[in-house]
């Protein structure tokens, strides 16, 4: 008698249960071929487990079918989140050129302010530039902001991204514009570097370092 007793009691599907799972894991991770994968197999499991409660008489009939439901959602939604995907590219990558635009900028902002300490240094030194940037420190730049201004705007940038480039003066007028009084030190993802020239003009050129 105990044994009949036994053997009338319902038990779960545990394909339906597998369903389930794989069904909200696949879901959630669609966006990637893996998910897919596994909206794929739990739509499968479902169906075997559909099948199973009603010829084995199991609980889980209910939970196959969500299983069912979440993994064929998940499969529709894969080529939406492709289109999202392919969308997203293009977007993040004009928003890293706009980012490095504005690196750049500010670059070439911090050194004409380097640039216009160094020419009150050499009005009052024999119009000699400073070999160093700590001859700049308080009388021509607050220390403070001396370390801000040659600081790397770029993301894994060194803390003094700017050197001063060794030089005879005074500069022939004739060749102001060519030679490089200071020049920036960018990581070598950076295309660009600002230099500042004799005659005070800013601009970027290619960065020798660059891959």
């Amino acid at each position: 008698m105990a044994s009949s007793d036994s053997d009338s009691v319902k038990h779960w599907s545990k394909a339906a249960i597998a369903s389930l799972i794989m069904a909200i894991a696949g879901f959630f991770s669609v966006g990637i071929v893996v998910g897919l994968l596994l909206a794929a197999i739990a739509v499968v499991c479902g169906h075997v487990a559909r099948h199973s409660a009603k010829e084995q008489n199991l609980y889980g009939g209910t939970v196959a079918v969500t299983g069912i439901v979440i993994g064929y959602l998940a499969i529709l939604s894969f080529p939406l989140w492709m289109l999202i995907g392919f969308g997203a590219l293009p977007a993040l990558s004009i928003y890293e050129e706009g980012k490095n635009e504005s690196n750049r900028e500010v670059s070439k902002t911090r050194v004409e302010s380097l640039f216009a300490a160094c020419e009150d240094f050499a009005r009052e030194n024999s119009d000699r530039y400073p070999v160093e940037w700590e001859q700049l420190t308080n009388r021509y730049i607050p220390g403070h902001e001396l370390r801000v201004l040659l600081h790397s705007p770029y993301k894994g940038g060194v803390a003094r991204a700017f050197e001063i480039v060794p030089h005879d003066r005074p500069v022939l007028p004739a060749s102001t514009d060519s030679v490089i009084v200071i020049q920036e030190i960018a990581p070598k993802t950076e295309p660009q570097i600002a230099v500042v020239y004799a005659n005070g003009t800013v601009k970027s050129i290619r960065n020798p370092d660059h891959e």
